[in-house]
This record gives C-alpha cells, sequence and structure tokens, in this order.
C-alpha cells in the first residue's frame, strides 16, 4: 500500500493524544488469528483462545460479527476511535452514546465491504438500544480475556512508544516519526508504503492529514474517504517488544523479581505510573500516604524511571522510556 501526502498532510499529521483501549481490543482480533511466527505473540494467541473457548456461551455477539479477521474486513470507526479515554467502560459508555446516523453510516460502509449477519445490520443501524448494549458487553467480555491479564505490560510499552515518537518528533519533525513508525514501513517522500497490504492500493489523503495511533497488536489503515481525517494504527508490539506476552504470562513472578529489585512500595509505585497518574493517585493505588508516594516518585525520577510534570497544583507521573523497559522485562 502507498499513502501519499501533500505538504498540507504532513503539516496536519499529528500523533494521537492517548491509546485507545477500545481500539487496541478491536484490532487485536485479527492478530489472533494472523499472528506472526513470533514465541511471544504465539503463547498468547493460544492462552486467549482457550480463554475465550472457555468463557463464550455460544450466544449471538456483534462485537465477534464486526471485528476483524482479514486483512480485507474494514473495521466501524465507533470500534476504533483513536482519541483514547482513560478507560475502556467511558470508551464503551461514548460507543452506546453513538448517533444513530453515524452507526447507521459505519454499518452501510462496512456491509458493502464484507458479509455481515442481517440483524448486525438492522438492529445496530437502528441503534436499537439493546443491541448497543449487547455489542459493549462483547467488547468488555473479549478485553476481559485478551488485553486485560496484559494492561500493565501494554501500558508500558505505549508509553515508551510514545516517548520515542515525541523524541523523534521534537528532534526530527513528522518526517523523523515517518521514517521510524514500523519495520515494514518506508518512509520514500511524499510517500509511505507499507508491507503487508495489497499491492497497487493506493491511498491519498487529500490534504487531510494522518493520525498516527498505536494499535499495539496490529497495523491498520482505514481507507473510509468519509474519514474527516484519516488514522493510521501502527503495530506497536512483535517488533519492538517480541517478548512481552511470553514474560506477561508469569505476572506473579514478575512483580516478585520486581519488588525484590526497588522494594515492594516502589515497585507498586511504578506500576501504578504505567497508566499515568498523580500523586494522589498513585498513594491511593499503591497503598500509600500522599507524602510517602512522593517521596518514592521522587526516587524514581532520579533513577530516570519516571518524568514528572505540573498542571496547575496537580503533578502528573509518566514512566520514561527506561521505567517501561524495565517494568516489562523478564
Amino acid at each position: 500500500m502507498h499513502i501519499h501526502f501533500t505538504l498540507d498532510d504532513l503539516a496536519r499529521t499529528r500523533l494521537a493524544p492517548a491509546p485507545s483501549p477500545l481500539a487496541m481490543t478491536s484490532l487485536s482480533v485479527y492478530r489472533l488469528g494472523h499472528g506472526p511466527p513470533s514465541p511471544g505473540l504465539d503463547l498468547w494467541r493460544r492462552t486467549v483462545r482457550a480463554g475465550l473457548r472457555a468463557s463464550t456461551d455460544g450466544g449471538y455477539d456483534p462485537f465477534a460479527e464486526l471485528a476483524p479477521t482479514a486483512p480485507s474486513h474494514p473495521v466501524p470507526r465507533f470500534l476504533r476511535p483513536y482519541a483514547g479515554l482513560r478507560t475502556l467502560d467511558e470508551e464503551l459508555e461514548r460507543l452506546r452514546a453513538t448517533p444513530r446516523q453515524s452507526l447507521r453510516a459505519d454499518i452501510d460502509y462496512i456491509a458493502r465491504h464484507r458479509d455481515l449477519p442481517p440483524r448486525t445490520v438492522r438492529d445496530l443501524a437502528d441503534a436499537r438500544p439493546h443491541e448497543t448494549a449487547r455489542l459493549a458487553a462483547g467488547v468488555r467480555a473479549y478485553h476481559r480475556v485478551a488485553v486485560a491479564p496484559y494492561r500493565e505490560g501494554l501500558a508500558a510499552a505505549l508509553a515508551a512508544d510514545r516517548a520515542v515518537r515525541s523524541r523523534q518528533l521534537l528532534h526530527g519533525g513528522v518526517e523523523s516519526v515517518l521514517r521510524g513508525l514500523h519495520p515494514r514501513m518506508r518512509w520514500r517522500p511524499p510517500v509511505l508504503e507499507l508491507d503487508g497490504h495489497a499491492d497497487g492500493d493506493e491511498y491519498r489523503l487529500g490534504g487531510r492529514g494522518l493520525v498516527l495511533a498505536p494499535g499495539a497488536f496490529s497495523t491498520y489503515v482505514p481507507c473510509d474517504p468519509a474519514d474527516e481525517q484519516p488514522a493510521l494504527y501502527y503495530e506497536v508490539f512483535g517488533g519492538a517488544h517480541p517478548a512481552l506476552f511470553t514474560h506477561l504470562a508469569r505476572p506473579d513472578n514478575r512483580r516478585t523479581a520486581l519488588a525484590a529489585l526497588l522494594g515492594h512500595s516502589r515497585a507498586a509505585v511504578l506500576q501504578v505510573a504505567a497508566d499515568g497518574a498523580s500523586t494522589n493517585r498513585l498513594a491511593a493505588r499503591a497503598g500509600l500516604s500522599a507524602a510517602s508516594a512522593s517521596k518514592h516518585a521522587s526516587v524514581l525520577r532520579d533513577a530516570g524511571l519516571l518524568t514528572t510534570h505540573r498542571t496547575g497544583r496537580t503533578v502528573h507521573h509518566t514512566l520514561t522510556p527506561l521505567g517501561a523497559q524495565l517494568l516489562s522485562a523478564p
């Protein structure tokens, strides 16, 4: 696939403000069936498949019908927001509030490119509350098995990736980000070439620019011409973090080793900071006083594992790439 940029497109290309738990969940379905020969991802796939077999009730699941299971399957916009909210529950509430006109446009577009059950087309396109509730329940059930057990490692790796992209943008501009986006992507101005997609596919941004969002498990390029601003969801795992899922299958061992290295309190603070947190949130989730959490955060910051910034009276802590690497290392 070739994505064509104009000067206006380069000027309007930007990083997604935050990773989307819903988009990560939706795009992981494709990787579940079409994963690369990576030992870590293979273990994740086998574990998730077993978990899904044990948890499914065999009933109708609109999420299973809409999630991508082949390279040619487009993903509806309401399942792949590039502007992430803090939690999956918040994103599912936003999904359930999607206007009927938007739901219908998305369903109609998907139905033109792949077969969908008539029930999905009819009930979701009409924004029937019981059907959107069923869709949200399907997302939540799948997320519980495929994504939630790996939340800490995913958050750490995504934070590290965002730090890398921000540094590239700061020092080299948008073209520096495009050059280093993924090993299977090549920036040959003014075209971004993507391997693994249909040869001969040409996608012209037409001055809209591009949102670069971490797709976590897989790369996805929406080609819906109605997108106000297209988003490229690029794969974070597999190349940069090949062992991620291997060692995350043993979370208790990982926590024990991290606590032995840093001490239980600092290890807890580092893990909470994987999602980005204020000092008060660090304290609450790590079971510490605010003063103690602040002190531990200062030690971790001095060691290069956390970075801190202030917004008004609130102090926020996030992982540095080194902190993310330590948190997600075997």
